[in-house]
């Protein structure tokens, strides 16, 4: 069986590596009694993988983890509470899904954008600035090449896809920026602020922004979750 967690990653966990976040997660579900199935060969490991893999530091209210194993006689709520039962403060599972059998790819394959949530303080007059950064038609960043250090520019004004205020309060921004995730083409949330923080003589340092996905989208602008509760998709 081909199951769906959709949890949650606040708190202190935020600072917790992708590799450690999938041991914490083989390590609730063995402790739950649930059996993972394994790949074959010299080397097997876990059949588990996440939608969109999380940059540390940032908050969430929508990750995604698939994984096969035998859910039992309990079903899918009592694997989603037995499993919850053994993750730390700052991760839940909010809901669990059985994979249909229609969506043969990795959901990874299906993401095309997320939403992410910016709260901080110290900004004046957000919306104007934000209204101002979406209407340029070029936004470039320096980019370094993690392999030879080289530094070179690269053009996001493409993967900046939509932003609205949240809530509109004086000296506060609190907003929802969608920005691309496909494969390939992944705008970073945190090399996107720091863009707009540049473009309106902010200092991201300073304003120390509270970043937290809220949504992982498919092409056409729906949450994946749709695609598995079996709303028409």
């Amino acid at each position: 069986m081909k199951l769906v967690f959709e949890f949650t990653k606040t708190g202190n966990l935020v600072y917790i590596s992708h590799l450690d976040l999938a041991r914490l997660f083989l390590r609730a579900l063995r402790m739950s009694g649930q059996r993972p199935a394994y790949s074959h060969g010299f080397n097997p490991h876990p059949k588990m993988s996440f939608a969109l893999p999380l940059p540390l530091g940032l908050h969430s209210t929508c990750e995604l983890l698939e994984f096969e194993t035998d859910a039992g006689a309990e079903g899918l709520d009592g694997v989603m509470m037995a499993v919850n039962a053994r993750l730390p403060e700052g991760m839940r599972v909010t809901a669990c899904f059985e994979k249909p059998g229609d969506i043969p790819k990795s959901l990874a394959s299906y993401a095309a954008a997320s939403a992410y949530e910016f709260m901080c303080e110290g900004v004046a007059d957000a919306p104007a600035l934000l209204a101002s950064f979406f209407a340029q038609g070029s936004v470039r960043v320096m980019k370094k090449d993690k392999k030879t250090g080289a530094k070179s520019e690269k053009e996001i004004r493409p993967e900046m896809i939509g932003c609205r205020i949240v809530k509109d309060i004086r000296g506060r921004m609190l907003a929802e920026t969608t920005l691309a995730a496909a494969p390939g083409q992944t705008l970073n949330p945190l090399v996107f602020f720091g863009a707009f923080c540049g473009a309106a003589g902010l200092d991201p340092e300073a304003l120390s922004p509270i970043v937290t996905r809220t949504a992982i989208l498919g092409a056409d602008g729906r949450p994946l979750t749709a695609m598995l509760s079996g709303t028409e998709w």
